[in-house]
């Protein structure tokens, strides 16, 4: 069995990272079209949603996309905001205790994703996730990849303050 131990402290190191000072509408329209135009980039279609206190802010999907990606979309954002971590963080963890979502947690493996995708939004001072960043349409650790440097790009450029 692999060691997935530094993986999965590289994946909540980011979570660290990518903490937010404040969150709203606004700022998932920025995210959202951000997320939009860096799948145009990669000349790939993108399902993405936004979403806080079970309230969505954001939703989009490319012309041509499956239903499927909108289904993976609702199952990756159910395991994120049930460990608080990205939904890639939940599949390394599993991953590494060799053990499925349902044995782990005993969740219905038809409303939760074991795969990257879903990355959760934390405002500084609050310990627990408030909502998700989530995307389908890639391969799912590219998905979450996106996320990361979409996030990382916006907060290097000023656009997250």
């Amino acid at each position: 069995m692999e060691d997935y131990t530094s993986v999965i402290k590289e994946l909540e190191g980011l979570e660290k990272e990518l903490v937010f000072k404040h969150f709203d509408s606004e700022d998932a329209l920025k995210i959202g079209m951000e997320l939009i135009e860096e799948a145009k980039r990669r000349n790939n279609k993108i399902c993405l949603d936004i979403q806080i206190g079970g309230r969505r802010l954001f939703h989009y999907s490319s012309n041509g996309n499956a239903m499927s990606n909108d289904i993976m979309i609702e199952r990756k954002k159910n395991t994120a905001m049930h460990t608080g971590h990205s939904s890639l963080w939940a599949h390394y963890t599993l991953k590494k205790m060799g053990l499925s979502i349902d044995q782990k947690w005993h969740l219905d493996p038809s409303q939760y994703a074991e795969v990257g995708g879903a990355f959760p939004i934390r405002l500084e001072g609050c310990p627990t996730a408030i909502g998700t960043i989530t995307v389908s349409g890639f391969d799912h650790t590219i998905d979450h990849g996106i996320i990361i440097d979409v996030l990382r790009k916006m907060s290097k450029e000023g656009k997250l303050d």
